[in-house]
């Protein structure tokens, strides 16, 4: 838990470091809330304006683990939001990653939005800009050069693992070797994925998307899986999401049983989230029944 003396405590070493150490002249480090992983604050420089500044609370997480929740996190919205920065791509600007044993934070500037809604459309063609982007050397750090389609397949076997203990029922799948192999005859060409593009995600001001943020999900591969994690999670309007994505073709050049690989991934997880953590029963019986409906349909192809 996140308590007021944490708080207090992640406050001045930021005011140390960023004063004192990068000899930055800010005024008041103002707490603005935090999430599971990150503590997010509030300053404002005398020459960069309003920053942003996001640190992981968790005390396990103030050491540099390569291997941690808080520094992967930071690490990959780094450098890809500086990846994306330069191919035009709307993030908030990177000024500075900071690592040390006894705190680690990232800073980049405050975008100011407001509650006026986003057009799916226009959500599509910023996604469709994202997939776009060239990969150049860019590399996802909890990836670890792996292909999308083994996380995926590895994945699947382990949200199926999770979802049968939870509701005492087995769930028939075919094995990760199998489903990897299906992933890999696909031909589309690896994409940036952001894999959780949806509005509270972005940033937009009188309906203008200003900035996407939120980097933590993302990877490197075929960009039908984020196509069918948007059209699973059902929180846009999914044929104006698509008008603005402008390229159904490859929609319906893709084989149904991989479609349904990677819908079942997002069924899992949203099954396992409305179930045991949300306690939301309405929508755990309708990803449950999705999650037997693709199921079937995968276990029919082999």
């Amino acid at each position: 838990m996140l308590t007021n003396r944490k708080i207090e405590m992640l406050r001045t070493k930021i005011n140390n470091v960023l004063n004192n150490e990068l000899k930055w002249k800010i005024g008041e480090v103002k707490f603005l809330g935090n999430g599971v992983v990150n503590a997010v604050f509030l300053i404002n420089e005398e020459n960069l304006g309003a920053l942003v500044v996001r640190t992981p609370w968790r005390v396990n997480e103030n050491l540099i683990d390569q291997n941690s929740d808080g520094i992967v996190s930071l690490k990959k919205e780094y450098t890809i939001s500086r990846h994306c920065e330069k191919h035009k791509i709307p993030v908030p600007k990177i000024h500075k990653l900071y690592l040390s044993n006894d705190i680690n934070f990232l800073v980049s500037d405050f975008i100011i939005g407001d509650e006026k809604e986003i057009s799916s459309y226009d959500i599509g063609h910023l996604t469709a800009k994202i997939h776009k982007v060239p990969l150049d050397d860019l590399t996802i750090i909890d990836q670890n050069e792996r292909p999308l389609s083994n996380i995926i397949a590895n994945r699947i076997i382990e949200r199926v693992s999770s979802l049968s203990a939870i509701i005492d029922s087995k769930i028939i799948i075919p094995s990760s070797e199998e489903l990897e192999t299906i992933l890999n005859t696909s031909q589309i060409k690896n994409s940036l994925l952001h894999l959780d593009v949806r509005p509270p995600n972005l940033i937009a001001k009188e309906g203008k998307i200003k900035a996407i943020i939120d980097w933590d999900n993302a990877f490197i591969g075929n960009p039908m899986m984020e196509l069918m994690r948007i059209s699973e999670s059902k929180e846009l309007n999914e044929r104006e999401f698509i008008k603005g994505y402008n390229n159904k073709d490859i929609i319906d050049n893709t084989d149904i049983v991989i479609q349904s690989i990677y819908r079942l991934d997002t069924a899992l997880m949203l099954s396992i989230l409305f179930k045991s953590i949300l306690n939301d029963a309405n929508k755990a019986e309708y990803y449950l029944k999705r999650v037997h409906v693709l199921s079937q349909e995968i276990v029919r192809k082999f």
